[in-house]
């Protein structure tokens, strides 16, 4: 205790009053709740094998998710959609933002009709800033002889939900019992991600929350489900479901509400809601997102104690006042007095390994970013 204190009482020393005690531009006043969804739409087709848009239009309007992630979405793809453009009437009919992502792509019976196209897509009452259709491994069901290769239909979108820039993915994994073409999806989409940190990631992962394949996600990302204790969380089949397998992944550096399944006949998947807490920002990597990971990090046991913790979340409080009023130089030195509290802490065993790289790599960037300025 004692050597917390000292750590502390340094810190506090090295803060101006009006840092520690002023409420200046705080975290809670630029926060904001979201609702995102993830819904596997069977291409509109429900349980009694009809076909019918305006069943999905009207699921979707009751959940009243600000985003949703969509897969099995039809484009032009045949006669079980009315080769219908799905995503552009959905989109119509509940006047939000899309960005369609096919995984197949084919040519048209004639050349006067549109591409035939299926694949992930995205909703949003918010502006798409940017959207890009990544690609991961897959095992085509369309090729006779499929092996494992690069194909498109992993989607990508920059969000600005209410001044909140979030980075949003949409997946469909291998249906297949084997896990090996999931595994190399997992890998492929981590990679992609990690190009960003203020990450949400929906979709439907064909996988059970304890499968193996899927854990190096749960190493970076909460499940939302898992987060709130809700029960079962079963999404299908729609009718007496018995699988979880329609998932919602955010960052540690979000904080997850609610979750809810909607009970729908619209689709063979039920659809899954929650509301997270984001913050206002241009950002991937903030102070305000690093004082969400330290928290994070405490309930997860990844930080040892609620002094360790709050010694770091002091000095991001700091940090956060200089960052604000754009003060280069200190911090970049409080920078380096961070990422030396960082090691301290890993000395004494006060932080897991993960935890201690996961700050340190955020430290690291604001420091070359404010070095750069």
């Amino acid at each position: 205790m004692k050597k917390w204190t000292f750590v502390l009482i340094f810190i506090l020393l090295l803060l101006p009053l009006n840092t520690v005690f002023a409420k200046i531009d705080t975290q809670e006043g630029r926060e904001l709740t979201a609702t995102v969804a993830t819904y596997n739409l069977h291409a509109g087709i429900g349980t009694d094998g009809k076909y019918d848009l305006d069943r999905i239009a009207a699921t979707i309007r009751d959940m009243g998710a600000d985003v949703i992630g969509l897969q099995e979405v039809d484009v032009h793809w045949g006669d079980r959609s009315n080769n219908e453009n799905t995503i552009k009437l959905l989109a119509e009919k509940l006047d939000m933002d899309y960005f369609f992502a096919p995984i197949y792509d084919f040519d048209p019976a004639s050349d006067d009709e549109p591409r035939r196209q299926y694949g992930v897509a995205i909703l949003s009452k918010y502006p798409i800033l940017s959207a890009e259709n990544r690609d991961i491994t897959r095992l085509s069901t369309q090729d006779p002889n499929p092996e494992p290769k690069p194909a498109p239909g992993f989607l990508e979108a920059q969000i600005n939900i209410n001044g909140a820039h979030v980075w949003f993915y949409v997946t469909h994994l291998d249906y297949r019992g084997d896990p090996s073409v999931r595994e190399m999806q997992v890998q492929d989409m981590l990679d992609v991600m990690s190009e960003h940190q203020y990450n949400i990631l929906v979709g439907d992962m064909n996988a059970a929350p304890d499968a193996e394949e899927l854990q190096p996600l749960f190493h970076w990302f909460n499940d939302a489900w898992a987060m709130t204790e809700s029960g079962d969380g079963y999404t299908y089949p729609a009718v007496s479901p018995v699988k979880r397998i329609d998932m919602i992944l955010a960052s540690p550096r979000m904080k997850v509400k609610n979750t809810q399944v909607y009970s729908s006949l619209a689709s063979d998947h039920l659809p899954v809601t929650a509301d997270i807490t984001l913050v206002r920002g241009s950002h991937s990597l903030t102070t305000d997102g690093m004082k969400i990971l330290v928290e994070a990090f405490l309930e997860n046991d990844e930080i040892a104690s609620e002094e360790a913790a709050h010694a770091l979340t002091m000095h991001l409080q700091a940090l956060h006042y200089y960052e604000s009023h754009s003060m280069k130089d200190k911090m970049i030195k409080h920078l380096g007095t961070f990422a030396g509290l960082l090691q301290q802490l890993k000395i004494n065993g006060a932080i897991s390994e993960h935890a201690y790289t996961i700050l340190q790599e955020d430290a690291d960037y604001l420091q070359e970013k404010w070095e750069s300025k």
